[in-house]
């Protein structure tokens, strides 16, 4: 399993001062051009820590799911390499949790993410 990721979607937020406002969508580039990826495979690699609570999450982007098989990476303008959570006691560290988790962080830079 992996994660697709792609331009997000234009959302209505507001400002310091509570007027409405247009957040736009970041899109992906190949890191160092001006070349826009209409999506990237993410795969994740998780740390489950022995507190229980704590997962750390890295991954790598391919342009899709053939060139991860391949092992042929893309490099990208996404500006973290990973991720670290606190879960909540009710959920265990799992594959599962760990990608759910990825999909907010994701979303909250701006990008679009589902599992695939």
């Amino acid at each position: 399993m992996g994660i697709l990721l792609s331009k997000g979607a234009y959302t209505q937020g507001v400002d310091e001062n509570n007027e409405p406002i247009t957040i736009e969508g970041k899109s992906i580039y190949i890191h160092g051009t001006d070349i826009e990826l209409t999506s990237v495979y993410a795969r994740i690699e998780f740390v489950a820590h022995a507190d229980g609570t704590t997962i750390s999450v890295t991954f790598k982007t391919y342009l899709d799911h053939a060139h991860y098989l391949s092992g042929d990476c893309v490099h990208t303008d996404i500006h973290v390499s990973g991720f670290d959570f606190a879960i909540l006691e009710s959920e265990e560290q799992s594959l599962a949790v760990a990608l759910q988790y990825s999909i907010l962080k994701f979303e909250d830079l701006g990008y679009s993410a589902i599992i695939v």
